[in-house]
């Protein structure tokens, strides 16, 4: 595996995780047991966590591979939805509505 290669298995991952704690949080949200804004702040801590992870790598952030690039439009999304929802720009349904699809695709079985 070259240099680049594992820079960016090693992003894929970073996002992976990233991906892995806002979901963690989703089924509990869709439950009704954890509420939007909570929702909303895991999602938002999770990208600024991997953003942090990118920084301390040394990384400029931008994708590394096709894998890390689809990644990267799903940490967009999770950015996009629980900033959105924290500046009042969407309600708790459309919230529900992303962690519905990211559990969906995400999401571990069981």
């Amino acid at each position: 595996m070259t240099n680049t290669e594992q820079t960016g298995a090693t992003q894929v991952a970073r996002m992976r995780t990233a991906i892995g704690q806002a979901v963690a949080t989703g089924p509990a949200f869709l439950r009704g047991e954890v509420d939007a804004d909570h929702m909303a702040h895991a999602m938002v801590s999770a990208v600024r966590g991997y953003a942090e992870a990118e920084r301390t790598a040394g990384s400029d952030g931008r994708p590394r591979g096709q894998e890390a690039a689809e990644l990267q439009q799903v940490l967009a999304e999770l950015m996009g939805c629980g900033s959105g929802y924290l500046a009042g720009r969407c309600d708790g349904a459309c919230v529900a509505r992303t962690m519905t699809a990211m559990v969906r695709e995400f999401g571990q079985p069981g």
